[in-house]
């Protein structure tokens, strides 16, 4: 009977909020240990969350767009300064044209280097187009997403021990389910905070930079004089075709004119005859 009341406050306390889940299912799951009051510890105070062992958390980001005299030149260097910064390359697109070539990368590099490299990137620049630094405060959220972690994980212990002491089948289906539940949550919340925490160990940099391309002349005006003759006489010919064969599209119209022609013709020689 005591391990129906557990289970039946616990899936109650589902329903609420993370840290009333603990404390709601901390008190009932005493009735079924039967543990007396004075062994059970107090929950941490206000004051306590708010100790100076509690450190800001910052996001920083940035980047930098700047003119390259040498691309290939430049990119191999920002490639060999990654090792001395312990960075690394996440991204790396490079877009050609005909009158330029580029690349774009996206670097992480450990935070208390982000200076460091994003101004030895600067120092390689033949002309820096624009420079920018972003930093995010996420203190607040680093450690609610912690501490909602820490209550679903004790949840999921108190589930399991009384999981230990269900006898009845459908007791155990139930807290498998809710079991399963709070893993899912579990699983989300830390694939978050785990994502969070690489942002504020690791900065990010996105570099753009690119090379002007000299201008060239199309290959076909740098062929000979009579070569090009007997391209404009080929290219003249084409024309031709084109025209002709536009013009024969165009036969039911010729017919539609010829047809109104003969009848103005005939109106016309009728008219003068009555006259």
């Amino acid at each position: 009977m005591k391990l129906f009341f557990a289970l039946a406050f616990i899936v109650a306390a589902c329903s609420n909020s993370p840290s009333e889940n603990v404390d709601f299912v901390s008190s009932d799951f005493e009735v079924v240990q039967e543990i007396p009051i004075s062994r059970q510890e107090a929950p941490p105070s206000d004051s306590k969350l708010l100790s100076p062992e509690i450190s800001q958390k910052l996001v920083r980001s940035g980047g930098i767009n700047f003119q390259s005299e040498d691309l290939e030149k430049d990119f191999q260097q920002i490639k060999g300064m990654l090792g001395r910064y312990e960075a690394y390359l996440e991204n790396e697109t490079q877009n050609n044209d005909q009158f330029r070539k580029s690349y774009n990368l996206s670097i992480r590099v450990p935070s208390d280097r982000y200076d460091s490299l994003l101004n030895a990137i600067s120092g390689i620049a033949f002309r820096v187009e624009n420079k920018y630094s972003n930093v995010d405060d996420v203190t607040e959220r680093y450690y609610d997403l912690q501490s909602r972690i820490q209550n679903k994980l004790e949840l999921e212990k108190r589930y399991r021990e009384i999981l230990y002491k269900a006898n009845e089948v459908k007791d155990i289906l139930e807290i498998e389910r809710n079991l399963n539940e709070v893993r899912t949550d579990i699983e989300m919340m830390e694939g978050q905070f785990n994502y969070l925490s690489k942002q504020i160990k690791f900065s990010l940099i996105q570099v753009q930079f690119y090379e002007e391309l000299p201008y060239e002349l199309n290959s076909d005006k740098k062929k000979g004089f009579w070569v090009r003759i007997i391209n404009a006489l080929d290219n003249g010919w084409q024309v031709f075709l084109t025209v002709f064969v536009g013009l024969v599209t165009l036969w039911p119209f010729y017919i539609a004119g010829a047809m109104v022609f003969i009848l103005v013709m005939y109106l016309r020689r009728k008219n003068k005859s009555h006259s």
